[in-house]
């Protein structure tokens, strides 16, 4: 049910988008997010920060969409979440000295310093690269291919992007339970 809370918001945007306008979608986004923060509270499901920054910039950014009919802000969102997931990351490492992703994967897989760190900067550039991305399309291309992108794209690029982190930490996995045999 939380995998469903995750993803409703932004499948009502997609539809209501359709339906009529950027300006109903940001505003269904909106209340979708609401819902889903409350949802989450609701199954008890375990509330990280995430969970609390992003419904934030939505709301944040959603509001001047609204307020200034200007549906730049929107948009603008995409990135700005993206960058602030970068820097997390970067001041994770830079000044915690504290790795999250070991800290989300590491818990079941004891895998050397290098590789965290590998993978962790790997995922500063993911989201670097798409918050880019996601500026060039919203800036350049049509609302309707920024929408696409948006909801296809980015959900697409991320499974890969999972996937292949999948792949790179098998690698060290099956080296480690060689090592153990």
């Amino acid at each position: 049910m939380a995998l469903v809370l995750e993803y409703l918001p932004i499948i009502a945007f997609f539809v209501f988008y359709k339906l009529a306008d950027i300006y109903v979608a940001t505003g269904v986004l909106m209340a979708g997010t609401v819902l889903q923060i409350l949802g989450l509270k609701l199954l008890k499901h375990p509330m990280t920060t995430r969970h609390w920054v992003a419904p934030l910039v939505v709301l944040g950014f959603g509001t001047l969409t609204l307020v200034l009919h200007d549906d730049w802000f929107i948009k603008l969102k995409v990135s700005v979440i993206y960058g602030a997931i970068a820097l997390f990351l970067l001041g994770s490492l830079l000044f915690k000295r504290n790795n999250p992703i070991r800290s989300l994967r590491g818990k079941d897989l004891n895998l050397p310093d290098f590789v965290w760190a590998r993978l962790t900067l790997a995922w500063i550039a993911y989201c670097v690269t798409l918050a880019c991305i996601n500026l060039y399309i919203a800036h350049y291309w049509s609302q309707e291919a920024w929408v696409n992108f948006k909801v296809f794209g980015i959900l697409i690029a991320t499974f890969l992007f999972i996937l292949c982190t999948e792949l790179y930490l098998h690698r060290f996995i099956n080296a480690e339970q060689d090592d153990q045999s």
